[in-house]
């Protein structure tokens, strides 16, 4: 009895996942629960469905048409009609294709937007707060890179999928790449993760590994135009701390010319 109640809870719990799942796709609660019922099922009536999906019979077969609209269910007119969920393979690869083809859209005409009279702020210098953030802005500088990305990091918690994938994507497209970091396995985790780029120890900005709090966690250049220069930073929270970054994507910021050289000089042991 309990190994069944503890079933019935993970399914449930299995369920509720995947309905909050699908209506980030634009599937209403009732269609969602009618096409995880569906799923469960294989196939089945709108009574069978109503009674797994625990909705209302009414609103079945209204769900079923805009499930069917989409491309997720086929339906048999027959009496009683029955219904057919597309196996949940198929059913991703259509939900993707609908998202790919959003963004594509998005990114053909929001550029479209931008006012070609408004000056970009030249020189100017941005801030931005949090691990995630900062990982984020580092991986789309590294992705924009076309001939060389200098990067220094002593914190692991920056190395997210987004940015290695990126520091792979720069060397195979043949930027060269050469990261520095106080931390061995910092260096091991680089090394395993982006095998062509150069991966050295530096210790320009750090004292010891772990780094000491208040220190710098990372410094970033990009084509020497680019610059992120991150750095660990307390909160109103006791024992709570974040990442807090100032970025530039422009070469007439000051601190780009001043950064460079010693950036330069830190990984690569060079002017």
């Amino acid at each position: 009895m309990t190994n069944n109640t503890t079933a019935d809870t993970g399914t449930d719990s299995l369920v509720e996942e995947v309905v909050g799942t699908l209506r980030t796709f634009e599937l209403t609660e009732y269609e969602a629960k009618c096409f995880v019922a569906l799923t469960r099922l294989r196939e089945g009536t709108a009574k069978e469905v109503s009674d797994v999906a625990d909705v209302p019979r009414a609103r079945i077969y209204d769900s079923m048409d805009t499930l069917q609209d989409r491309g997720l269910v086929s339906v048999q007119e027959s009496k009683p009609r029955r219904f057919r969920a597309v196996s949940p393979r198929e059913a991703v690869d259509l939900l993707e294709r609908e998202c790919r083809s959003r963004l594509d859209r998005l990114g053909a005409v929001l550029p479209r937007l931008g006012s070609p009279d408004r000056s970009t702020g030249a020189g100017e210098v941005w801030t931005m707060d949090g691990e995630a953030a900062v990982s984020e802005r580092l991986a789309t500088l590294v992705a924009e890179a076309e001939e060389e990305v200098l990067f220094a990091v002593a914190v692991d918690a920056l190395l997210g999928d987004d940015l290695l994938d990126a520091l792979v994507d720069a060397t195979e497209r043949g930027v060269d790449v050469t990261v520095g970091s106080p931390g061995e396995s910092i260096r091991e985790r680089l090394e395993e993760a982006a095998a062509d780029a150069e991966v050295v120890e530096t210790w320009t900005w750090w004292e010891s590994s772990p780094i000491q709090p208040g220190a710098v966690t990372s410094v970033c250049m990009v084509d020497g135009n680019a610059l992120l220069v991150s750095a660990d930073a307390e909160t109103d929270l006791p024992g709570v701390r974040k990442h807090r970054a100032i970025w530039t994507d422009s070469a007439e910021a000051p601190v780009v010319g001043l950064m460079r050289p010693l950036l330069a000089t830190a990984i690569r042991g060079r002017d």
